[in-house]
């Protein structure tokens, strides 16, 4: 038995003065189980954290009909029923206590001005792999030749590249792009166009860079934005919303998975097909993670710090936002301590630049702040983004330190 388990089991034989045997270990273990599960699907399906006496004598009624379906404990349920009847009835109304201590207010905001949506890029460096050209000989060159103004270049057999500029050149096709502001992004498109350019030199020099980008200019073009569009995303900071309440209960979701373990156990499956139970802290008993290094040390870390009071892995429903053309916005974690509620995303290194997560960034800050404002006004706690590389999520590591080092509001 853990401790948990055996505190639970102590006071059901202190409350019911009932014999102690394997049997009753097993039926006090099984209502209890029962009930909470009991308990959360009536808070799902009927929606309000409060309990009714009726609600709690369904209850009851249900995990008494499961316990009597058992053929091992049936029996010994059946003789003492009276008294483990009285005792589901108290374990039922804890349940419900527990639940409503463990809810975590989401506030629900609803817009009224959509703004206007603007363009931006996430910083990168260039995929070199795509940029494989050579020069060619000139004559060939010549003949290949369709902008008129590189066959004004054009001296006999030759071709005079003096005052010709590559980095002009691919500035110009970019231009011409849709989606490229180049006033907006002027220093991105910059280091690229020097990127490149410095890529052909280092390998043929300056005449071979030349003779490259005249005549495959199109092409390192068209390489230079679609590399460009990978990191490309939509802004929306003119959005204006107000909350208009929150939810009345957290949503559980559904796993599926190949194993089950205890949150702080070893596992041996893909950490996506494991369910790891056993969380005390957690809004709900059980969650899934995606990466062991990010989220479940994160997860761990929760358990395991006294300032944290609950934490939640929310539904993909419970926050009802989109960001970057219309994509619902899933956070990775919501904390609540005991003066603020906390909205994390735990990124691996790789991931912090790429477009999406800076777009799902941008929008969690706009979500924060309207909901600081409201909340201050409404006697709640205050929110704050959390954006913390899963490297920094350390085996030391307080929640509190990562929130002041990590903090986006």
């Amino acid at each position: 038995w853990d401790d948990d388990k055996k505190e639970t089991l102590d006071a059901a034989y202190a409350t019911t003065e009932i014999e102690k045997t394997e049997k009753t270990d097993m039926i006090f273990e099984k209502a209890t189980e029962y009930v909470r599960e009991e308990v959360y699907n009536n808070i799902q399906h009927r929606k309000p954290l409060e309990s009714t006496k009726e609600a709690q004598r369904k209850i009851v009624e249900t995990v008494k009909e499961k316990l009597y379906e058992d053929k091992d404990l049936g029996e010994v349920f059946h003789v003492n029923e009276d008294i483990f009847s009285a005792w589901l009835s108290d374990m039922t109304e804890e349940a419900h206590r527990v639940a409503q201590d463990k809810f975590i207010p989401i506030p629900t905001v609803k817009i009224i001005d959509s703004g206007s949506e603007e363009y931006a890029f996430s910083d990168f460096n260039l995929d070199m792999s795509e940029f494989k050209h050579v020069p060619i000989e000139n004559e060939i060159l010549i003949q290949n030749l369709e902008d008129l103004h590189d066959r004004e270049r054009i001296k006999g057999n030759a071709i005079d590249f003096e005052g010709y500029n590559p980095k002009k050149v691919l500035l110009d096709e970019l231009r011409s792009k849709p989606e490229i502001d180049y006033q907006k992004c002027s220093a991105l498109i910059q280091k690229l166009i020097l990127q490149v350019c410095n890529h052909y030199e280092q390998g043929y020099g300056a005449n071979g860079l030349q003779n490259i980008v005249m005549m495959h200019k199109k092409d390192i073009a068209n390489n230079l934005y679609k590399q460009m569009m990978d990191h490309f995303y939509c802004s929306n900071t003119s959005l204006k919303e107000e909350v208009v309440g929150t939810r009345k209960y957290n949503l559980q979701q559904t796993y599926s998975f190949k194993e089950k373990v205890d949150l702080f156990s070893n596992f041996t499956k893909n950490i996506q097909a494991v369910l790891f139970t056993g969380i005390k802290k957690g809004v709900f008993d059980s969650a899934k993670f995606h990466s062991a290094e990010g989220e479940l040390s994160f997860a761990r870390m929760l358990e395991r710090d006294a300032d944290v009071v609950n934490w939640l892995r929310p539904h993909p429903k419970e926050f009802d936002i989109t960001y970057n053309r219309g994509r619902n916005y899933e956070p990775d974690f919501v904390v609540e301590t005991e003066d603020k509620i906390y909205l994390v995303e735990v990124k691996g290194e790789d991931k912090l630049t790429l477009p999406d997560v800076l777009a799902k960034k941008e929008r969690a800050v706009q979500y924060c702040k309207v909901v600081c404002d409201w909340a201050k006004e409404n006697g709640y706690k205050p929110w704050q983004y959390l954006f913390i590389p899963s490297t920094k999520i350390k085996g030391n590591s307080t929640f509190l330190k990562l929130a002041e080092e990590f903090k986006e509001l």
